[in-house]
């Protein structure tokens, strides 16, 4: 077995993204299960093939891009970037022309904006599509699960927040839409954490003081 194979199937085993560590210790059994060496340098070749087979990364080859880094080479944290899933489009996405043969002329305006950047999509992975808040998913029709990512801190105006990590949480639609409208406090003990995903301190009490008293105020 190839090493960039070895790092992919022991990225499978740990469920397609996993801290460097648990790589190695995985790489190492599924070397020795398949009677492969395991040299003294693994955790180098390890990190090799990562960065040698990530478009993330400045050492890619370009044969394969197999991997990716969720917060930058470096920070430890990789994952199969086939784990990293395409939301699907709503089967309402585009209005109807027409209504039983009568033309439809209601404007319908969203002011709810749903930002799937490549960040969020790493940071979903990171959590299997479930809310870190209830632990919810939905299961879709092909089998995957659906979540959404929230910006803690609002992308756009006047907020301008950032669009890393640390200033995103994955949740199901209900929280989401909860969030977005500030109808609750975050609390970061009541927030499911995964290795490599810590939520800023300064975006949750962004959130409280800012966020929720702004939806309270009267319009």
């Amino acid at each position: 077995m190839q090493w960039w194979q070895s790092v992919e199937f022991a990225l499978e085993n740990l469920g397609g993204v996993a801290p460097l560590k648990k790589i190695y210790d995985e790489v190492r059994k599924v070397r020795q299960a398949s009677g492969d060496t395991t040299p003294v340098s693994l955790e180098e070749v390890v990190r090799k093939e990562l960065e040698y087979n990530s478009s993330d990364s400045s050492n890619w080859h370009k044969r394969r891009d197999l991997f990716f880094s969720v917060h930058g080479i470096g920070r430890g944290i990789w994952g199969l970037r086939s784990a990293i899933k395409t939301e699907p489009p709503a089967s309402d996405l585009a209005p109807p022309s027409e209504i039983e043969g009568a033309v439809l002329a209601k404007e319908v305006t969203t002011n709810r904006i749903i930002r799937d950047t490549v960040m969020t999509c790493k940071v979903k992975a990171l959590h299997h599509s479930k809310c870190q808040i209830c632990g919810t998913s939905i299961s879709l029709p092909d089998g995957r699960a659906y979540s959404e990512a929230h910006h803690i801190i609002p992308l756009g105006a006047p907020h301008r927040g950032p669009d890393i990590p640390s200033n995103i949480i994955i949740v199901c639609p209900n929280h989401h839409a909860m969030l977005d409208l500030g109808c609750m406090c975050l609390m970061s003990s009541a927030i499911t954490a995964v290795d490599g995903h810590d939520i800023s301190l300064q975006s949750i009490a962004y959130h409280n003081d800012v966020i929720v008293p702004t939806a309270k105020a009267p319009a």
